[in-house]
């Protein structure tokens, strides 16, 4: 399975999301379709989870993991048009947070990500080791989609 996920900076600030039921910040992004381009798609993303049309920079990094078959890309996201108004029905909050006083309740793994970013020195390509706590978050995510 194929994710992408998006750094979208805005005055110096980062877009972080978060989902319905979790208290954990995120970046905006999730699956790709099957045979799906990864710039597409996160354009695609982007679109239909926020609303605004947004054009693909550089490729960040990247990243599986030790127990999964999933590549996950990061992507440097603009959005075309500077200040866009963006609503979500996907999403239950999305905010800007400063880079360097990100949220502590954000995912190890975009946490890293962002680093990734910030040093300037990319694209990355990661493996990530299993993390339980990590493993049960994503089990609780996949049960609540699969409840919709």
């Amino acid at each position: 399975m194929k994710k992408a996920y998006a750094i979208v900076i805005r005055n110096g600030l980062i877009l972080l999301v978060r989902r319905p039921g979790l208290p954990i910040w995120d970046l905006p992004g999730g699956d790709l379709l099957p045979n799906e381009n990864e710039r597409e798609g996160i354009r695609r993303l982007i679109k239909e989870l926020l609303s605004f049309d947004s054009s693909v920079d550089e490729l960040i990094g990247v990243y599986t993991k030790e127990s999964h078959e999933a590549i996950t890309y990061v992507y440097k996201v603009r959005e075309k048009i500077s200040q866009s108004r963006m609503e979500s029905h996907d999403y239950a909050a999305f905010n800007f947070f400063d880079l360097q006083s990100l949220p502590l309740n954000i995912f190890p793994e975009r946490q890293r990500q962002i680093k990734d970013y910030l040093t300037g020195r990319y694209p990355v390509r990661m493996r990530f080791k299993t993390n339980r706590w990590l493993l049960r978050i994503e089990k609780l995510i996949k049960e609540r989609k699969n409840q919709k």
